[in-house]
């Protein structure tokens, strides 16, 4: 009899859990994502930390962007017009873009990809990326 009390247990506990993982249930409903728009973007690969500190330098004139960047800094691209873009994957669950970015770090490049953009904050999934000249070059 107790044997089949805790089955019944379990499975009603199942019953009650199961439909709440549904990803719908979630709010990660693969239908309402967010797609994002196709873009390119020109842009430097800078650490986000000596960006934000000082922000009247975009491109870096010595090894403090590299330097930070090893060190673990978060990468982002900051285009000459003040947009910032944080990298992000083109899948889930999403991986660091960091490797793929430090070939980059302090240079100037065109990224394309889709971009996103949530409560302030951009996100470009690259999708492609290489280095490119700036205007002065």
């Amino acid at each position: 009899m107790r044997k089949n009390q805790m089955v019944c247990g379990f499975v009603l506990a199942m019953a009650v859990l199961l439909p709440a993982l549904n990803p719908a249930v979630l709010g990660q409903d693969p239908k309402l994502e967010n797609r994002g728009k196709e873009a390119v973007i020109m842009g430097y690969v800078r650490d986000a930390a000596c960006l934000m500190r000082h922000p009247d330098v975009l491109k870096p004139a010595n090894e403090c962007a590299r330097m930070c960047a090893r060190a673990g800094s978060p990468l982002i691209i900051a285009t000459k017009t003040g947009g910032l873009y944080m990298p992000i994957s083109a899948t889930i669950p999403d991986k660091s873009q960091t490797d793929r970015l430090m070939p980059f770090v302090g240079k100037y490049v065109r990224v394309s990809g889709r971009v996103f953009e949530r409560s302030g904050l951009q996100a470009i999934a690259i999708t492609e990326i290489e280095a490119a000249p700036t205007e002065s070059e």
